[in-house]
């Protein structure tokens, strides 16, 4: 399983949804409260510095999945499971979605049973009128994307049509010398929608079916070269502009060992890794003349899923005649070669039928809703395919062979020392109930539970025979849990301007067949999640203030973590790892209005995420062993401080409107010895009204063009000493690191 690090928190979200929450209640006239459980607050959730494609991650103290942020579409989520196949190769956020919200943590807990945050979104279906829109978006790096929708009747009798289309081609920030046909994007998806509505005695409903097409070829993993200095600051090398030159192998081809017959074979890193979907829903809303309502979302999603990553492992000195250029044999006579693991998915089916059905009524104070989830998911033989190679530190790098090493003529060795396989299918079938208990005037109950039962079959391959293929013998996988969640969420109102907020979640969650990858058998556990919550808010004409406490830990989490042997820098050994985290956050959160028509929101978070019973020991292939003891150590990729400024300002058709956010020193490493400064990632934006109809906007993302160095160190982790650390001071590593400065244009038109 693997992981991307997070750049946002619990405390963030949970203090923004019970804000939404809260201010709602200034706009009633009594002291009824009025909470909405269903649609939150998403503020900000598509302004990501990483990339335009998807949501920002919105985390909670753990580390994230390499999913990131969970999307649901139409209440189900886009993909059943992340990976192979992430999110975003399934969805993007465009004008066929005509509404959005966010589930909290709990409401994910009982909802679909995932940690985390969910972004719901929701496709335009038919409409009883034509109508229409399309929105253009550009920037100074030469991005093209667009995307449109039409939706109108096609009788009087109910039935209505809705069609969209979606595409992207982004050449991103920097353009590979010699990779053909290069985008940092290209995607196409298209949408097709019928809706049929309908009344009969006792009731009406609406019935829609809905069919998705989508094809993305990306290289979403960016990384740069960078000097690493005192303090954690970065600057860049003599040559290379962060953002603005490739770090991307100048070929754009890797030689790999076909994993099922032992052949090599050559494979185009953007051609032979792309993914393409077929997705059809089954939508139903009936409404009853007694107050129920009966909902049902079915899905069944195919698709093929390739997967390119290159995992960054250390940058080692070059000794004079070490290296020679793979491609012409000449000597290499630079200072630095950089080590690269290849971790390549080949085109692997993907297929999953998903329902949810839901019937809910409101009784009294109780606004009830039962829910079944079916979801079945099959992947046919997953396989990774990996190789490593050496590269040039340096803009477009040409490969390099080290002489006397077991590298082919390409450049690439231990061809498949990382093969990853699995094969099978997970089956979740669960009951949920939620509960909105307006149990006084002042006191309003959000209640839920969920039980879950979950069911592995498949197979892996051990890899202690040593196998380079899959000709191997199989060890089945046949594992079955029952897991529970439960949610408590308490607004108490006790004056009408000052209140308390209380709430209790908990949530266990097993495996995946991802678990087995790497050919040992993880011996999952259930994890088990529980979180909670106190906090106050106040009222007043001028600005509105919420400040909440949180708590989450989580036991048994399982991530892969790649280590790089510290006397080789061309070995890496990806080792499953167990261990616990905690966290402890404080967030508040403030919106202000002290003039007419102008906004300002703040928000700050304190946090302490560590790891907990995180031990353990790597062997390598010369013998070297290491062991690690990293509990009580603070999560990578995580500031414990954590700053939000948003002003906005209105003066008729114009809005004007900025954004800033601070983060405080991330670790780089788990042994925390190696660490990124603090850092900014600034936003600024207009949008202005031409007509009814026609509409401009611009953003500008990282309006300071900071380096924006992020990530964890693939090299780093088995740096456990301070002394070792100060060592790599003045060196080249290599990481991650946000857009450049970005100037984005829109345009949309509606009738």
């Amino acid at each position: 399983m693997r992981n991307k690090k997070s750049i946002y928190s619990l405390s963030v979200l949970l203090l923004l949804i019970s804000t939404n929450e809260i201010y709602s209640q200034n706009q009633t006239k009594n002291d009824t409260i009025k909470v909405d459980i269903e649609q939150k607050n998403d503020r900000n959730v598509m302004l990501n510095a990483a990339n335009s494609t998807g949501p920002r991650d919105v985390n909670i103290g753990l580390p994230a999945s390499v999913g990131g942020t969970t999307i649901l579409e139409n209440g189900l989520p886009v993909v059943c499971h992340y990976w192979p196949e992430l999110p975003t190769k399934a969805w993007r956020s465009d004008v066929t979605l005509n509404r959005t919200g966010l589930f909290d943590l709990g409401q994910t807990f009982i909802n679909i049973g995932d940690v985390g945050f969910s972004l719901n979104t929701f496709d335009n279906l038919g409409t009883d009128k034509l109508q229409g829109i399309i929105n253009l978006e550009s920037n100074h790096f030469g991005l093209m994307r667009g995307s449109a929708n039409v939706s109108g009747p096609i009788n009087t009798k109910g039935l209505k049509y809705s069609a969209g289309a979606y595409l992207s081609f982004d050449p991103g920030t920097f353009k590979p010398s010699i990779i053909d046909k290069y985008y940092a994007d290209k995607t196409q998806m298209y949408k097709m929608a019928l809706t049929q509505d309908y009344k009969y005695r006792g009731g009406e409903g609406s019935v829609s079916v809905l069919y998705k097409y989508v094809n993305v070829k990306n290289l979403t993993y960016n990384y740069s070269p960078f000097m690493y200095g005192k303090d954690g600051d970065v600057s860049e090398i003599s040559g290379f502009k962060i953002g603005r030159k490739s770090y991307h192998e100048r070929s754009g081809k890797i030689t790999l060992m076909d994993a099922f017959t032992g052949n090599l074979v050559e494979k185009d890193i953007l051609d032979d890794f792309g993914t393409e979907s077929h997705t059809v829903d089954l939508l139903g809303n009936n409404k009853f003349d007694n107050g129920f309502y009966l909902n049902y979302m079915v899905r069944y999603h195919s698709s093929k899923v390739g997967i390119y990553i290159p995992i960054m492992a250390g940058v080692s000195e070059a000794k004079p005649g070490e290296y020679v250029y793979a491609d012409t044999g000449e000597a290499y006579m630079g200072n630095n070669a950089q080590g690269v693991l290849i971790l390549a998915t080949r085109k692997t089916p993907v297929k999953s039928i998903t329902g949810t059905v839901e019937l809910g009524k409101k009784i009294g104070n109780h606004d009830l809703k039962v829910g079944l989830n079916e979801w079945h998911y099959k992947v046919d033989k997953y396989a990774t395919e990996s190789a490593m190679y050496f590269q040039e530190v340096a803009p477009n790098p040409r490969k390099l062979i080290q002489v006397g090493g077991t590298a082919n003529a390409n450049g690439d060795f231990n061809l498949n020392q990382g093969l990853e396989y699995h094969n099978g299918n997970e089956n979740k079938l669960a009951l949920y109930i939620l509960d909105k208990w307006l149990l006084a005037d002042k006191l309003e109950l959000n209640l839920g539970g969920r039980i879950e039962y979950q069911a592995l079959r498949g197979d892996y391959q051990d890899r202690n025979l040593g196998l380079q293929t899959l000709t191997g013998p199989k060890i089945d996988i046949d594992k079955d849990w029952v897991n529970q969640s439960y949610m408590l969420n308490a607004v108490y109102k006790m004056t009408p301007k000052f209140g308390l907020l209380g709430e209790v979640n908990y949530n266990e969650q097993a495996g995946h067949l991802e678990y087995y990858n790497i050919g040992v058998d993880p011996k999952i556990k259930k994890s088990k999640i529980p979180t909670a919550g106190f906090g106050v808010y106040f009222n007043h004409p001028l600005a509105s203030i919420v400040s909440k406490a949180t708590y989450i830990t989580r036991n048994e989490y399982r991530s892969t973590v790649n280590f790089s042997n510290p006397n080789n820098p061309g070995e890496v050994k990806r080792e499953t790892t167990n261990y616990d985290i905690e966290t402890i956050g404080w967030t508040t959160d403030i919106i202000s209005k002290p003039i007419k028509n102008f906004e300002l929101h703040f928000l700050i978070t304190l946090q302490s995420p560590k790891y907990k019973n995180f031990v353990g020991e790597v062997k390598f292939k010369d013998g070297a062993a290491a062991k690690y003891d990293f509990t009580d150590k603070y999560v990578t990729g995580i500031s414990k401080v954590l700053l939000e400024i948003d002003p906005s300002y209105v003066w008729k058709d114009l809005r004007i409107w900025a954004s800033a956010r601070y983060f405080s020193k991330q670790y780089a490493n788990r042994p925390n010895t190696i660490y990124f400064a603090s850092r900014w990632e600034t936003f600024a934006g207009l949008q202005y009204a031409i007509t009814k109809n026609l509409s401009f906007s611009s953003t500008v993302i990282n309006l300071f063009n900071q380096r924006g160095a992020k990530g964890d160190m693939g090299d780093s982790d088995l740096i456990l000493t301070s002394e070792e650390a100060k060592k790599k001071e003045g060196t080249i590593l290599s990481g991650t690191y946000i857009r450049p400065f970005t100037v984005e244009f829109g345009l949309k038109y509606s009738f």
